[in-house]
């Protein structure tokens, strides 16, 4: 490649690569962000893990798990053991479940346990749903109450049913609605709870799993206890953590109506004390005694998060190297991106006035501000598809902004970020209004009037107004429409005039007012380009008659000069210097005939004078019989031909014998011009829209100054000197002819490189 070249594909290999970086920035943010927390100190690294954030998460979790185990046991469990036979009183159901007020309302577990499973409390869960849709509650307990012989297929341990208790109470319907919808709730969350018992007997959730925390909680309201050490009182299970070696001390506190005092005794860390002074365990009221064997022999999550956060060093080493290395990478990119944009082609997206796509670009940002404001409220406990969410919400919103830069780039360098606002619309429309303010001035207090007839019409003549609204309208109406008829008229006169049809007029006895005006302008314009049309015809049938008249009256005396030339050649005569002398008259009597019948010729196409004979050539054929010509002629400058064609044939519509003479122009062309020892290259290939692509490409021997469209002018010559033996229509001949055979002929120049490129429709 002689340049950079800013293609697709670099793009988006440049785009992919942003967005990983982007991802990639955020990823190891996130991990930063982790360890180090809000503070803008790097002390916190400083920290042990049982200073650490990370670790009290981990002990609420554990204490949560633990302390709702011990609640689930307690509610389902006699002396140890599943009870499907304890009796649980639905009205006042609570999490120990342990005291009975209503026999009338109390039902075995393992009867709960069943209507869950059997399907009955679905359907009494539906009715329930469907019966309260109701305006009045009384007609929903009425119903349900007719339904109870197929919703109420478990008793309470009475044997009487809900149903046969609610006639012993005033409201029976309000009764049996109360009394179903705590039979659904109740039985509801006493099977979410027996599946968490049976689901986590052998996991962490035990009081009797092994556990690297040791914790003493007790409900100072309700006297419950909860505790992993097998002491039945608080004093007793704390007494039993302070009996094992290996266990630190972590907090200890009592909390009253919600205020928790702390005993700085048994406090590890100013941190411990910080984060558990506003934790509630079980309730307002409670003794909280928590220690932690540093050690962590036992594999659960402090183990698991000691080893992690051991390699937080090495994490955040790593993360920041990636961080800088991520943004290195986003920034050569970007730069690299914004420097391809100046190749760039315009897209779809730039002909929004600018003032909407910075809104569009506004509205993404604030939506994209709001997602990441909720996700940052969303926190896990070890940095893991956290990390990877933030990557792909960074890459995402980078995209965008990258998005946003590139197209008002492309705006700035097309000079229409001003041009295609909405701002400049309006501007130049004020301008254009007060610029022709007599037009818009009349049409403004036309439409007052108009508005204000209507007005008057509607509020002081009554029905009678209405009618004479609807006159008023519709003649407004009959003027408007008239008024487009005739500049539709106008404008159809202009559309033809600009395909061409000169002689088109505007009949203007149906028009009247400003369309009129307008009309018999288009109608003298169209009279003025006929008359400047047929100046030009007349000035190119002159200079054409005018070259094929001269060429004529040379060719007499050519001919003459010609033929002596050749009788001179034939004495024989015997002076060196006169036998020179006739070579020299022949060399320049041929090129002046070369140069007399090239005019002729040029006079011909450029007229149109010449007939075509159109057939289907084949293009790779006919280019290796054309270098076949000249394949001498090249040879003797040492010229190698590089052919680069397609394998398969190639045809084109045309006259094969003009097709040769434009080859072969541009043949004589290289041979003349081309610089000697270097190549030649000869390309066929097929293009888009169908079209097949002929280049013939050469070094030139000097460097071409002039510009490639000056090339094929008549008389126009590659040499400044005029040295050669070219005339200089060679080019404009092969132009011509490509024209008439519907091609086109294009030249590029680069320093000294020569590149024609002919450009055929394919059969």
């Amino acid at each position: 490649m002689n340049k950079w070249i800013y293609k697709r594909q670099i793009k988006a290999i440049l785009i992919l690569l942003q967005a990983v970086a982007a991802g990639g920035i955020a990823f190891c943010m996130v991990s930063i962000s982790f360890w180090v927390g809000d503070s803008n100190s790097l002390n916190v690294l400083s920290q042990s893990y049982e200073e650490s954030d990370l670790f009290f998460r981990q002990v609420d979790t554990i204490l949560s798990n633990k302390i709702r185990g011990q609640d689930n046991a307690r509610l389902l469990e006699t002396d140890g053991e599943l009870d499907r036979s304890k009796q649980i009183d639905i009205q006042i159901y609570n999490e120990t479940g342990n005291v009975i007020q209503d026999l009338n309302t109390t039902y075995l577990l393992g009867d709960l346990l069943d209507f869950y499973e059997s399907g009955g409390w679905q359907a009494l869960h539906d009715a329930i749903e469907a019966a309260t849709d109701s305006d009045s509650r009384r007609d929903a307990g009425e119903w349900l109450d007719e339904q109870s012989g197929t919703l109420e297929t478990i008793l309470p341990v009475t044997g009487i049913s809900l149903a046969e208790c609610s006639r012993w109470y005033s409201d029976a319907a309000a009764y049996v609605e109360e009394m179903y919808t705590k039979l659904d709730e109740v039985c509801a969350d006493l099977y979410e709870r027996y599946t968490e018992y049976t689901t986590e007997q052998d996991e962490s959730w035990s009081a009797d799993a092994p556990s690297n925390l040791l914790y003493c909680i007790e409900d100072t309201s309700s006297g419950l206890l909860y505790t992993n050490t097998g002491g039945s009182t608080y004093d007793e299970a704390v007494e039993a953590a302070e009996e094992e070696e290996n266990f630190l001390s972590l907090y200890e506190g009592e909390r009253s109506y919600n205020i928790m005092v702390t005993n700085p005794d048994r406090v590890a860390s100013s941190a411990a004390s910080e984060w558990f002074l506003n934790e509630r365990f079980v309730g307002s009221n409670e003794k909280v005694y928590l220690a932690v064997d540093t050690s962590y022999p036992v594999g659960d999550e402090l183990q698991s998060g000691a080893e992690y956060y051991a390699q937080r060093e090495g994490i955040i080493r790593n993360s920041t190297v990636g961080a800088v290395t991520c943004m290195t990478v986003l920034l050569f990119c970007f730069v690299y991106s914004l420097l391809g944009a100046r190749r760039g082609l315009v897209q779809t997206i730039d002909a929004i006035p600018t003032e909407l796509a910075l809104g569009v670009y506004l509205i993404v940002a604030i939506l994209y501000s709001l997602l990441a404001s909720g996700w940052l409220q969303i926190s896990a406990l070890l940095p893991g598809n956290e990390n990877l969410q933030a990557a792909v919400f960074a890459a995402s919103a980078w995209l965008i902004f990258l998005s946003a830069c590139l197209g008002f780039e492309r705006r700035l360098l097309a000079k229409t970020l001003w041009t295609n606002s909405v701002t400049y619309t309006l501007i130049l429309t004020w301008r254009q209004v007060n610029s022709s303010r007599a037009a818009s001035g009349q049409l403004l207090l036309s439409y007052i009037g108009f508005f204000v007839l209507n007005a008057l019409f509607m509020l002081f003549f009554g029905r009678v107004g209405l009618v004479l609204v609807v006159l008023l309208d519709m003649a407004v109406l009959l003027y408007l429409m008239r008024d487009m008829a005739g500049k539709q008229n106008v404008y159809e006169g202009i559309y033809q005039l600009s395909q061409g049809d000169l002689q088109y007029r505007i009949d203007t006895t149906a028009l009247s007012g400003e369309s009129r005006r307008m009309a018999e302008a288009v109608n003298e314009m169209g009279d003025s380009l006929c008359k400047a049309l047929e100046a030009i015809v007349k000035n190119e049938r002159l200079k054409a008659e005018l070259i094929t008249n001269v060429s004529h009256d040379l060719k007499t005396p050519l001919t003459s000069i010609v033929n002596y030339v050749d009788l001179l050649k034939r004495e024989n005569l015997p002076d060196e210097r006169a036998r020179r002398y006739v070579e020299v008259l022949e060399q320049k009597s041929q090129r002046l005939k070369q140069l007399t019948e090239d005019l002729v010729e040029a006079s011909k196409i450029s007229s149109g004078n010449i007939e075509l004979e159109i057939v289907r050539v084949e293009m790779r054929s006919m280019l290796m019989q054309a270098c076949g010509e000249f394949e001498e002629r090249l040879e003797e400058r040492s010229l190698t031909i590089v052919w680069r064609m397609e394998k398969e044939p190639i045809y084109i519509m045309a006259d094969g014998r003009q097709l040769w003479r434009i080859l072969e122009n541009l043949l004589g062309n290289i041979y003349k011009y081309a610089k000697e020892g270097t190549e030649v290259q000869i390309i066929l290939r097929k293009v888009d829209e169908g079209e097949v692509l002929i280049a013939l490409q050469n070094v030139s021997r000097e460097k071409i100054t002039i510009e490639a469209d000056e090339l094929t002018g008549r008389f126009v010559r590659g040499d400044a000197s005029r040295s050669t033996e070219g005339s200089g229509l060679g080019l404009s001949i092969a132009q011509n002819l490509a024209e008439l055979l519907e091609g086109r002929l294009e030249l590029k120049t680069e320093d000294n490189l020569f590149t024609a490129c002919l450009y055929f429709r394919i059969a």
